[in-house]
C-alpha cells in the first residue's frame, strides 16, 4: 500500500494535526497509564479505614508511620533514637526516619496547614505508596526512551502498568515501606547515571580540560555527574542498604573502562564521569554519616567509603591507561594489571583484615549469591527468602521477561564486536544483570526486576519498529503495518493475561486480619495497663512518646518503666498500637530473647531469660501472644517453626517439636500432610500461656497412633483410626509400649505427659476477635482434621479429596474441634509477670493438694479453670505459689500503677486433698480468696487455709462394712472441665459406720 495523494496531500491543517500528533501522541497515553496506575493501586482504600481508625498493611509501615509523626511533630528532623522499642536497650534504626519520611511528613504539614492531625497523617501515608508507585512511570518512560524511543518507553510503562510483580504489590494503598520508595528512586537514579554516561561520551572530556580550566567543554559532563550522583544519593538516604547500587556502578565502572582501553579508545571521559559522581555521593553520603561501624543497615562509613574506593578506582584506571599508551605497552596488560590489583588487594584485606574481608563477602552472597544455601534465620523473613523457582517471574511480566533478555543479549553482542557502542545501554545491562542476581536471591529485591524488564522491552520494540521503518519517506507498505501490530500484541497480548493478576491484587488490597485481631488487644493493653513509668509508682508516664532522644548504645530506663514481649514480627505493632515497649521488633532486635522465652521448657528458665535482659528498676512486665505463635503450620497458618531457628540456649530445631504425617487414605498414600506434637512442644512456654492461661494439665488417654513409610517417614494408619480412646491412663500406655509406632496426646490441648501450672503468669486480657475468624487458623484445623478424623467421621461430613466444598470443610473443621475439646480461643492474649500470691496451710500428710479456681475473660465470656498442686509433708503442712487473684480487683487498677484485668475469678479458690482418717481414705476441702494486692506483692502476708475432710465417719455397732462414695475434685479431663465423681468401695477390720458430709459447700470446679 503507496502512500495516498489528492485530499490528504493538500489539507495543511490535517498536515499540522498529524505532526502535533506525532510530537505529542506519548503524551496522553503515558498521563492515561499513569491515572491507571493509580487507580487500580487505591481502588480498595476504603478497607483500610475502619471505624475511623486507618490501619496499614504489614509490620514496617507502622514503624514507618511513626517516624513520619516525629517528622511532622519535629520538622524537618528524623528521630535520631528510640527508647520506644527494644527494650530495654532501645534502638536506632538507619532504614527508618529517613527521606521517604521526610517528604510524606512535609506533604502532610501542607495537607494539615501546618498542623495536621494524626488522621491527617495516616491519610497521606495510606495513599502515599500508590502515588509513588505511579510517578515511577515517569523515569520508567524516559529510560525506556533513551533506549528505544518514544514507542519503547510508551511499551515500558505499559509493562510497568499491567504487570503483577512485588513492585505492585509493595505499592497498593496501605503499604506505607519504604520499600515502593526504593523502586521509584533507584530506577530515576539510573535515568540520572544514563544520561551523564551519555553526556561525557558525547563531549569527551579529558583531564587536561581540567587543567586549562575549560568551563564550557566540561560543564555539562561535571553537572550531569554531579546530578546523577545526588540521585544516587537520594536513593541512599531513603534506604542505606541501597549500597547495592554503589557496587553496580563499580562494577559498571570496572568493566566499561577495561572495554574502552581494549577497544582503542581513551576512557578519560567515563573515568571523570564517574570521578565527578561518586565523589559526588561520598561527599553526600558522609553528610549524613551517623555510625563509624561498617553496617550496611544504617548510615554508615561503608557508603562514602565504596563511593570514595569508586571514585579513586576510576582515576587510577584512567592514569593506568595512559601509562600504558604512552610506553607503548601491550594493550591486554591492562585489564590483566587491573584484576591483579584488585585480587591481590582481596588477599591482603583477608590477611590484614579478616572481618572485614569476611563481611564484604558474606554481604556479597547474602544479596547476589543465589547459589549459596540462605541462612535458617533469612528464610523466617518471608521477603528475604530465594525467589524458588524463576517462572514465578515469567507469571508476573509474561513474555516481556523473554524480551528484555533478549535486549540485553543485543546489548552485550554490539559491546563485545561494536566499540562504538553507548556506555549507557552497558550500564543498563550490568544493573539488570545485578538485579536478576539480587532477585534470584531475596524476594524483596523484586520491587527493582520490573524496571529493568520494562525498560529493555521497550529496547526491544524500539528496535523492532525501526527495523520495519515507518518513515513516511519511503511509504509505508501493508507488512510493515501487519508487523508493528504483531509487535505490539506479543508484547501487550501476554501482559493482558496477567493484568487481572495486577487488577486483583488492587482489589483485594487490605490491611488484613491478623493486624486487626491485634489493635483490639493493644487497645485493651493501652488502656488498662500502666503507662510507661508507672508501673508500680502509679507516676505518670515519664517517656515522652515523640520525644527527641541522643544517640546511644544502651538506654538507662527508669523506675516503672517496662517491656512487652512477643515475638518480634509485632514489636512495632506494640509501640504504634499500645505505646508500650516491645523487647523485639521486625528489625529481628531481641529475637533470640523472645525466641529463648517463648520456647523455655520451665517456668523458672522463662523467668532467668527475662531477668538476664531486665535492668535494675525496669522489668519485662506482659507477654502477647496469638493463636499464630502456636500454630506448627507454616505461611500465613501459624509462626511456631521461626523461634527454633532464633533460639540460642536449647539446641532445638523445630522436629523437636513436632513431626509430619502422611495422611493414607483406602491404603494409599497421599500428599497431604499434617502434624503432630511432642511433649517439648507442650512444655514451651508460649503453649503453656496461650493454649493452657498456666493451668495445669493432664495427660489423657487418648493416643495418636501412625505407621512406618519406607525410610522414617510415617503415615496414618491404614485402618483409618489415628485417634484411639481409652478408659484410662495405663491402658493407653500399655497400648503404646506394644505397638512401637504411636503416643499419648499430640493434639489438640492434649500432651503426652502432665504439664505443670505456672507460679508467675496471668492471663489479664485479650481481644474480642476469635481466632476462628481466622481463615489461615480454619484451614490448619481441615488440616489436622483430614489427618486425624476417622474415615467414618470424614465421610459422614461427605469428604472427598478432590473437590472440598465450604460446607464440608466447616463440617470437618467443627468434627475436629469438637473431638479434641478445642476452645473458641481470643486472637490475642496478654499475660501479665506477678510475684504471686502465697497459699499455705495443713491437711493430710504426705498428700497432694490440688487449688483450683474457675476464671472469666469478661471480654470475650471464655472460662477456664486454673490448677496448681503441690505436696504437704510429714506433718501436712504445704506452701503454693499462684498467679491469680479472686478479690480486690479494683483497690489496684491503672491508678495505682497495676493492671485492670479483664481476665476475673468467679469462684474462690477450691484445695482438695486425699488423706486417710481412721483407716479410711477421705476427701479433704476447703476454700480460700486470695486478694489482688497478694498476687502483686503489695501485700506480703499468705492466704492461709486448713483442709478438713469432706465426711466424717460415724460408727455404730454392727461391725458391718458400708459401701460409699467420694468427691474427687482432682481428676480432670485437660480440658478445662474437672471430673467430679469416683466411686469404690471401703471395707476396714477395724471400724465400721457410714460416711457423713460436714461441709455443704461443693468443692468441684466446672467452668
Amino acid at each position: 500500500m503507496s502512500q495516498s495523494s489528492g485530499y490528504f496531500d493538500d489539507n495543511p491543517e490535517l498536515d499540522a494535526a498529524l505532526d502535533w500528533a506525532e510530537r505529542w501522541y506519548h503524551v496522553p497515553i503515558l498521563v492515561v497509564l499513569i491515572g491507571f496506575m493509580l487507580w487500580n493501586r487505591v481502588q480498595n482504600w476504603r478497607s483500610f479505614v475502619v471505624d475511623g481508625e486507618v490501619f496499614f498493611s504489614g509490620n514496617d509501615p507502622y514503624y514507618h508511620f511513626r517516624s513520619t509523626m516525629y517528622v511532622v511533630r519535629n520538622w524537618p528532623a528524623t528521630m535520631p533514637f528510640d527508647p520506644w522499642t527494644r527494650f530495654p536497650i532501645g534502638t536506632r534504626s538507619g532504614q527508618f526516619g529517613t527521606l521517604m519520611d521526610q517528604v510524606v511528613g512535609t506533604v502532610a504539614l501542607v495537607l494539615g496547614l501546618g498542623s495536621p492531625t494524626e488522621n491527617t497523617v495516616a491519610m497521606t501515608a495510606l495513599f502515599a505508596p500508590a502515588v509513588m508507585g505511579a510517578l515511577a512511570a515517569i523515569p520508567t518512560y524516559y529510560v525506556g526512551k533513551r533506549l528505544g524511543g518514544r514507542l519503547g518507553g510508551l511499551t515500558a510503562v505499559i509493562v510497568l502498568a499491567l504487570s503483577a510483580g512485588t513492585f505492585m504489590q509493595r505499592s497498593l494503598v496501605g503499604v506505607y515501606d519504604h520499600q515502593v520508595a526504593e523502586g521509584l528512586l533507584q530506577v530515576t537514579a539510573v535515568l540520572g547515571v544514563m544520561v551523564a554516561l551519555s553526556v561525557a561520551e558525547r563531549d569527551r572530556p579529558i583531564y587536561e580540560q581540567f587543567l586549562e580550566r575549560d568551563v564550557d567543554a566540561l560543564r555539562d559532563t561535571v553537572g550531569w555527574s554531579i546530578l546523577a550522583g545526588f540521585g544516587v544519593s537520594l536513593y541512599l538516604w531513603t534506604w542505606p542498604p541501597g549500597v547495592l547500587l554503589i557496587g553496580i556502578l563499580g562494577a559498571f565502572f570496572l568493566l566499561r573502562l577495561v572495554f574502552e582501553f581494549w577497544h582503542g579508545q581513551s576512557p578519560d571521559h567515563t573515568a571523570i564521569a564517574g570521578v565527578v559522581m561518586m565523589g559526588t555521593v561520598g561527599v553526600l553520603a558522609l553528610g549524613s554519616l551517623q555510625t563509624f561501624a561498617l553496617t550496611a543497615t544504617d548510615h554508615s562509613i561503608l557508603q562514602p567509603f565504596l563511593a570514595f574506593t569508586i571514585a579513586f578506582g576510576c582515576a587510577f584506571m584512567a592514569w593506568l591507561a595512559r601509562y600504558i599508551e604512552a610506553e607503548s605497552l601491550d594493550r591486554n596488560l591492562y585489564p590483566v594489571t587491573v584484576f591483579g590489583i584488585i585480587a591481590v588487594g582481596a588477599v591482603l584485606m583477608a590477611i590484614i583484615l579478616p572481618d572485614v574481608f569476611s563481611y564484604f563477602v558474606n554481604q556479597i552472597l547474602r544479596v547476589i549469591g543465589f547459589t549459596a544455601s540462605p541462612s535458617a534465620t533469612q528464610t523466617s523473613v518471608a521477603e528475604a527468602n530465594p525467589l524458588g523457582n524463576p517462572s514465578r517471574l515469567y507469571n508476573e511480566y509474561g513474555l516481556a521477561l523473554l524480551l528484555a533478555i533478549i535486549g540485553a543479549l543485543y546489548i552485550i553482542y554490539q559491546q563485545l564486536f561494536d566499540r562504538r557502542q553507548s556506555a549507557e545501554e552497558f550500564f543498563v545491562v550490568v544493573w539488570t544483570a545485578f538485579i536478576f542476581a539480587a532477585t534470584l536471591t531475596q524476594i524483596r529485591f523484586g520491587i527493582y526486576v520490573v524496571f529493568p524488564i520494562a525498560t529493555l522491552t521497550g529496547l526491544v520494540v524500539g528496535k523492532a519498529v525501526d527495523w520495519i521503518d515507518l518513515s513516511p519517506d519511503d511509504g509505508v507498505d501493508t507488512y510493515q503495518v501487519l508487523a508493528v501490530i504483531t509487535v505490539v500484541f506479543v508484547v501487550v497480548g501476554p501482559l493482558l493475561f496477567v493484568a487481572p493478576t495486577a487488577l486483583q491484587l488492587g482489589q483485594s488490597a487490605d490491611p488484613g486480619q491478623a493486624v486487626q485481631g491485634w489493635d483490639e488487644n493493644l487497645d485493651w493493653m493501652q488502656g488498662n495497663t500502666p503507662e510507661e513509668g508507672a508501673y508500680g509508682t502509679g507516676g505518670n508516664q515519664s517517656l515522652e512518646y515523640y520525644g527527641t532522644y541522643q544517640i546511644r548504645d544502651d538506654f538507662d530506663y527508669s523506675e516503672g518503666e517496662y517491656g512487652v514481649i512477643s515475638w518480634w514480627d509485632y514489636g512495632h505493632w506494640i509501640t504504634t498500637q499500645a505505646e508500650r515497649i516491645p523487647n523485639a521488633n521486625p528489625f529481628q532486635q531481641g529475637s533470640d530473647l523472645a525466641a529463648n522465652f517463648l520456647l523455655a521448657p520451665t517456668e523458672v528458665k522463662a523467668n532467668s531469660v527475662l531477668d538476664s535482659a531486665d535492668e535494675d528498676d525496669a522489668h519485662t512486665r506482659y507477654v502477647a501472644v496469638d493463636w499464630k505463635m502456636t500454630q506448627v503450620y507454616g505461611g500465613s497458618q501459624g509462626k511456631f517453626f521461626a523461634p527454633p531457628r532464633f533460639e540460642d540456649q536449647y539446641n532445638t530445631t523445630s522436629s523437636d517439636y513436632y513431626r509430619p504425617v502422611r495422611v493414607q487414605r483406602n491404603g494409599e498414600s497421599t500428599n497431604q500432610f499434617f502434624y503432630y506434637r511432642t511433649q517439648a512442644y507442650y512444655d514451651t512456654t508460649v503453649v503453656r500461656l496461650y493454649e493452657f492461661h498456666g493451668s495445669a494439665i493432664e495427660a489423657q488417654p487418648i493416643v495418636f497412633d501412625w505407621e512406618r513409610e519406607p525410610g522414617e517417614g510415617r503415615v496414618t494408619p491404614s485402618d483409618g483410626q489415628t485417634l484411639k480412646q481409652f478408659p484410662n491412663m495405663s491402658a493407653a500406655r500399655s497400648y503404646v509400649r506394644d505397638d512401637g509406632t504411636a503416643q499419648v496426646g499430640g493434639f489438640g490441648s492434649n500432651p503426652s505427659d502432665r504439664v505443670p501450672a505456672m507460679e508467675h503468669y496471668r492471663y489479664v486480657g485479650s481481644s474480642e476477635m476469635s481466632a476462628y475468624e481466622s481463615f489461615s487458623h480454619n484451614v490448619a484445623m481441615y488440616q489436622e482434621a483430614v489427618g486425624v478424623l476417622s474415615d467414618t467421621d470424614k465421610e459422614s461430613c461427605g469428604y472427598n479429596p478432590r473437590a472440598v466444598t465450604n460446607q464440608v470443610f466447616r463440617c470437618l473443621v467443627n468434627a475436629y474441634a469438637t473431638q479434641m475439646h478445642v476452645n473458641n480461643p481470643a486472637w490475642t492474649k496478654t499475660f501479665e509477670r506477678v510475684p504471686g500470691a502465697t497459699i499455705e496451710g495443713t491437711g493430710p500428710a504426705n498428700s497432694n493438694v490440688t487449688a483450683a479456681v474457675r476464671m472469666r475473660n469478661e471480654q470475650t465470656n471464655e472460662t477456664f479453670v486454673y490448677r496448681q498442686q503441690t505436696q504437704t509433708d510429714a506433718s501436712g503442712d504445704f506452701e503454693m505459689t499462684v498467679p491469680y487473684s479472686t478479690t480486690g480487683y479494683d483497690e489496684w487498677g491503672t491508678d495505682a500503677g497495676y493492671t485492670n484485668v479483664s481476665v476475673r475469678a468467679e469462684t474462690s479458690y477450691q484445695l482438695t486433698a486425699t488423706g486417710e482418717q481412721a483407716g479410711t481414705l477421705l476427701p479433704f476441702a476447703a476454700t480460700t480468696n486470695v486478694t489482688e494486692g497478694q498476687v502483686i506483692g503489695e501485700n506480703e502476708s499468705a492466704a492461709t487455709v486448713t483442709l478438713e475432710p469432706a465426711f466424717e465417719i460415724q460408727t455404730n455397732d454392727t461391725a458391718e462394712s458400708e459401701n460409699g462414695s467420694t468427691d474427687d475434685a482432682t481428676a480432670g479431663d485437660g480440658d478445662g472441665t474437672t471430673t467430679n465423681e469416683t466411686s469404690g468401695t471401703d471395707s476396714s477390720t477395724n471400724t465400721s459406720g457410714s460416711l457423713s458430709p460436714v461441709a455443704s459447700e461443693s468443692v468441684a470446679v466446672t467452668p
